[in-house]
């Protein structure tokens, strides 16, 4: 059924039915007829001519790193909570951590018919810089902070010098770090950081201390730690950039006779669903994954709803898990 049909059935113009559908100004007369007849038939507005009428496909894209870690998952939760509310819909694409696929999907959304696209970043190259500044619709970044882009990140540098005073003023005397790659701002550059700065404070360098960094498994957790234990260095502590990585190090030290905490305790950042079901359970870093996601498609819509109101960011509070891997 047309608009044109509907009209007819209602006695009035299709110029009453089209601006009944946007909302727009019409007698209650006409208005109830045309409302009665679209009950009676239980007409639904085409999508396509929605979009056409209005230049919104009320779609959002999404950009994802990985679909099996901890915290992406929780991320589209809240993404997904925000815009079903709102009667918007994502499209979702992940990049299973490849940097040339996640440029290769900016431009296909850039000639999609979607409203606004989140990135949920974990780097941010000038390839990537040059495809967004092409964006014809507004962008979210979720996960790291950029001075370019409205964003929604977790305060990294932090959290991680707040978990590694916690390690030292625990009693470690000799810790030890199993990052991830540096070129990552948040996880790798960010947390390397608040180490180095909670080490610095205690007299310690952190080139003094068993360093690694690994990718972002339990496999490489247990990688990590095997090179850590067999390169012989003095450890009583190790600090996991992520919890994956430190299930993956518990596990090494486990096969090993090695008693957690009572030899060597262990702290990761994230707080998913793995870090309480350990035994015993793992001292971690609660992030608000679950909030990021809604926060970022918050501030998506607000850009959507009003163009020109600028760049916006909002860095997420975190709690302290002291549980008893330390």
């Amino acid at each position: 059924m047309t608009i044109s049909e509907i009209a007819k059935m209602a006695g009035v113009s299709s110029a009453a039915v089209s601006r009944y559908m946007n909302q727009g100004s019409l007698s209650l007369e006409k208005r109830e007829r045309i409302k009665k007849v679209i009950e009676e038939t239980n007409y639904q507005p085409s999508e396509y001519a929605r979009a056409m009428r209005t230049k919104k496909s009320r779609r959002i894209g999404v950009i994802v790193p990985q679909l099996d870690s901890e915290a992406v998952p929780r991320i589209l939760s809240g993404i997904s909570s925000v815009l079903e509310k709102e009667n918007y819909n994502f499209m979702l694409m992940n990049s299973n951590r490849s940097m040339k696929k996640e440029i290769n999907m900016l431009e296909t959304f850039k000639h999609s018919q979607v409203d606004g696209l989140i990135l949920a970043a974990s780097v941010l190259t000038k390839a990537h810089r040059e495809a967004l500044s092409k964006m014809p619709f507004p962008v979210v970044i979720v996960g790291q902070h950029t001075s370019s882009y409205s964003c929604v990140y977790h305060n990294d540098f932090a959290a991680s010098y707040d978990m590694m005073k916690h390690l030292l003023s625990s009693g470690s005397k000799y810790p030890a770090y199993i990052g991830v790659d540096r070129f990552d701002k948040a996880a790798g550059e960010k947390r390397r950081q608040g180490v180095k700065k909670a080490l610095n404070e205690s007299g310690i360098l952190i080139e003094q201390i068993p360093y690694i960094e690994v990718d972002f498994t339990m496999e490489a957790g247990h990688e990590g730690m095997e090179k850590l234990l067999d390169a012989g260095e003095k450890i009583d502590s190790v600090f996991c950039a992520t919890d994956m990585i430190a299930v993956g190090a518990i596990s090494c030290l486990q096969e090993r006779g090695i008693k957690v905490p009572q030899d060597i305790k262990v702290s990761g950042i994230g707080h998913g669903v793995v870090a309480d079901i350990l035994t015993p359970k793992l001292t971690t870093v609660h992030y608000r994954y679950q909030t990021s996601g809604a926060e970022a498609a918050k501030l998506l819509l607000e850009m959507i709803e009003s163009p020109g109101c600028g760049r916006k960011e909002r860095m997420l509070d975190y709690q302290m898990m002291l549980q008893g891997t330390t």
